[in-house]
C-alpha cells in the first residue's frame, strides 16, 4: 500500500473509530485543510495491546493479521469516501506494536486522530496502553474522540488552557487555528491557584488578588499577536482563581466542542508533573480533546 504521511492527518484505525466521531472528524479536518488522510492499522505481538486497541484476540498467522487489518482499513475508507469523497486517502498496515507505528507516523504527520474505548474511572480503561503511549510520545498534536462524541451539538466552541509563558505558544496556536478552521468561538482560560476557591471546588467571586491581576495582564500581552493573526476568531479570555487546571477543564470541557491542552515530553517525572494534566483531562472531559506536545526550553 502506498502511503504519504508527511503533513497528513493520520487516523489510528481500530474498532473504536467506528463507534464515535474520530473518523468522520478526521476526514472533515483533512478536507478543510486540503490535506491527505492516512488510515493506519497495526497488529503486533504486544501483550494486552489487542484488547486495549479495540481488536479481537490475536489471529494465529501473519496472513490472518494482514487480512484482519485490511478489512478494518477498507471499512474506514468506505466511511471517508462517503463523508469526504474529495479527500485523498492512503492506507498503512504493519505487523508491529500499534503505538510504535503511530508514534513513528507522528514524526511527519500534521495531526494524529484516535478513538477511545469508552468512559471509565481508570485512564488505562479509557485509552489503553496504546493510546496513552501515543499521547505521551507523539511528535505532533493528538486529538482523541470518545465513543458517543457528537460534534455540532455543542456550541461553547474551542477551550484552551494556557498561561503567559513561551511554552504555551504552540498550544494557543493550535487552538486559534482550529477555532478559525471550524468556525467556532475560542475561550482561553488560565487558572491561578487560590486557597478559598480550591476549598469550595469552584472559583469564588471577589477573590481576584494583585497576583491574579498581574497574570491577567501577562496573558493579555501574550495573546496580542494571535489577536492580530486571527481577527475573525471570537475570543474570550478568562483568568480564574482557585481550581487546578485539570479540575477546571473537566468542568468547562463538558460544554466544549474541543478542549485543547499541552503536554511535556520530559520523562517519567516530567510526565507525572505536567503530563498528568492532559491525561486527567482526557479521562474526565466527555468530548474531543486535543493534546499538543510542548518542547520545553528547559529540556536539554
Amino acid at each position: 500500500m502506498h502511503t504519504q504521511s508527511t503533513g497528513a492527518v493520520v487516523v489510528g484505525v481500530a474498532e473504536s473509530v467506528f463507534t464515535g466521531w474520530a473518523l468522520p472528524w478526521a476526514a472533515q479536518q483533512a478536507q478543510l485543510e486540503g490535506r491527505r488522510l492516512v488510515l493506519v492499522n497495526a497488529s503486533g505481538p504486544v501483550s494486552g495491546a489487542w484488547r486495549e486497541y479495540g481488536m479481537d484476540p490475536v489471529p494465529s498467522s501473519s496472513a490472518m493479521l494482514r487480512e484482519h487489518g485490511e478489512q478494518l482499513l477498507a471499512r474506514a475508507r468506505a466511511v471517508v469516501e462517503k463523508d469526504a469523497p474529495d479527500v485523498p486517502v492512503d492506507e498503512l498496515f504493519e505487523v508491529v506494536d500499534p503505538s510504535a507505528l503511530l508514534i513513528q507516523c507522528s514524526s511527519t504527520a500534521h495531526l494524529l486522530v484516535l478513538g477511545s474505548r469508552g468512559r471509565g474511572p481508570v485512564r488505562s480503561h479509557l485509552l489503553g496502553s496504546v493510546g496513552l503511549a501515543v499521547v505521551r510520545h507523539a511528535a505532533c498534536p493528538v486529538v482523541v474522540h470518545r465513543p458517543g462524541d457528537h460534534p455540532g451539538l455543542l456550541h461553547r466552541g474551542v477551550i484552551v488552557a494556557a498561561d503567559a509563558t513561551e511554552e504555551s505558544e504552540p498550544v494557543l496556536a493550535f487552538a486559534f487555528r482550529e477555532a478559525r478552521l471550524l468556525g467556532l468561538p475560542l475561550t482561553v482560560v488560565h487558572y491561578v491557584y487560590d486557597v478559598r476557591s480550591a476549598l469550595v471546588g469552584a472559583p469564588m467571586s471577589g477573590t481576584l488578588s494583585e497576583d491574579t491581576e498581574e497574570h491577567e495582564r501577562a496573558l493579555a500581552g501574550s495573546l496580542e499577536g494571535f489577536r492580530k493573526d486571527y481577527p475573525d476568531v471570537q475570543l474570550t479570555v478568562e483568568t480564574l482563581p482557585g481550581l487546578l487546571p485539570e479540575q477546571g477543564l473537566a468542568q468547562l470541557g463538558r460544554e466544549a466542542d474541543l478542549t485543547v491542552v499541552g503536554t511535556h515530553h520530559r520523562g517519567f517525572l516530567g510526565r507525572w508533573l505536567a503530563g498528568s494534566v492532559s491525561e486527567s483531562v482526557l479521562e474526565h472531559v466527555p468530548g474531543a480533546v486535543a493534546v499538543v506536545p510542548i518542547r520545553s526550553s528547559r529540556t536539554p
